[in-house]
C-alpha cells in the first residue's frame, strides 16, 4: 500500500506536530509529558500503518461515503490514542487525573487521523 519510508516519514511528523501541539498546554509541558505523546503518537502511527501493509489490507483505505474519512485513517488515530493513553496512563502519569490523560491521548489521536488524511 505506502513505502515503508513514507510511513516512518509521516509517522514523525505526526508525532512532532502533536507534540507540539500538546507543548501549548501547561499540564504536558510538566514532566515532558508533550514528548511522551509525541513519540506515542509516532508509535502508533507506524504500528498501524504497517500492519495494513502486512496484511495487504487495502479495502481499509477506501473513504467512507459522506465523510472523505478511511478505516486506514482512522485506525491510525485509534492506535495513536491508545498507545498514548496506556504509556500515560499506565507508566508515567498514575497518579494523574484521568481527564488529563484521555484528553492529552485524544489530543494524539486527532493528530494522527488529521496527518494521515490528507497525506497517507
Amino acid at each position: 500500500m505506502f513505502a515503508v519510508r513514507d510511513i516512518v516519514i509521516f509517522a514523525l511528523v505526526a508525532g512532532v506536530l502533536a507534540a507540539a501541539i500538546l507543548a501549548a498546554w501547561p499540564w504536558a509541558r510538566r514532566h515532558g509529558r508533550f514528548a511522551v505523546a509525541g513519540v506515542t503518537t509516532a508509535v502508533g502511527f507506524i504500528a498501524w500503518n504497517l500492519t495494513l501493509n502486512a496484511t495487504d489490507a487495502t479495502g481499509f483505505n477506501v473513504d467512507a461515503p459522506i465523510i472523505p474519512l478511511s478505516w486506514a485513517d482512522a485506525g491510525s488515530g485509534v492506535l495513536a490514542f491508545v498507545a498514548t493513553a496506556l504509556v500515560l496512563g499506565l507508566f508515567t502519569e498514575r497518579g494523574e487525573p484521568a481527564s488529563r490523560v484521555v484528553g492529552a491521548a485524544a489530543l494524539a489521536g486527532l493528530v494522527a487521523i488529521i496527518v494521515d488524511l490528507f497525506v497517507l
